[in-house]
């Protein structure tokens, strides 16, 4: 009995989170529909997340950020030349707001935070393709 009253609260307590965030999410997703606002947002916030990692984390290299973003966010990582390609939206992990602006923007002020400028292709579907490249 005791067990079952435990587990209740539990699961209210895992709903009401999931209600609380996605009010806001929905609200971004219908209201910004493809507007420029939310990519430059998506762009600045991805550097202020990124110069705090910076701040905290010793990342060397182009591939030690995307391997930090693939771990933080639960997504996988495959390398190519200049290029990681994430198997899943890291962005979307982290904002938790499916648009190709947010991951574009993200990604893009992610990198930069540590002295890369990339360029990212985003393919969306039932599951993202991500690619980010390194630009010279």
């Amino acid at each position: 009995m005791k067990g079952e009253k435990l587990t209740k609260k539990w699961r209210l307590i895992k709903l009401s989170r999931k209600h609380s965030s996605e009010f806001a999410v929905r609200f971004i997703e219908e209201i910004l529909e493809g507007d420029e606002i939310l990519y430059s947002f998506s762009l600045r916030y991805g550097m202020e997340k990124g110069s705090e990692v910076k701040r905290n984390l010793p990342l060397k290299t182009f591939k030690d950020v995307a391997e930090f973003l693939g771990m933080f966010s639960g997504v996988g990582v495959g390398e190519e030349k200049d290029a990681v390609v994430f198997d899943g939206c890291p962005s979307r992990e982290i904002t938790e707001v499916r648009k190709k602006e947010v991951c574009k923007g993200f990604l893009e002020g992610f990198f930069k935070a540590f002295g890369y400028d990339v360029e990212v292709r985003v393919e969306c579907g039932e599951k993202c393709r991500i690619e980010v490249r390194k630009l010279h």
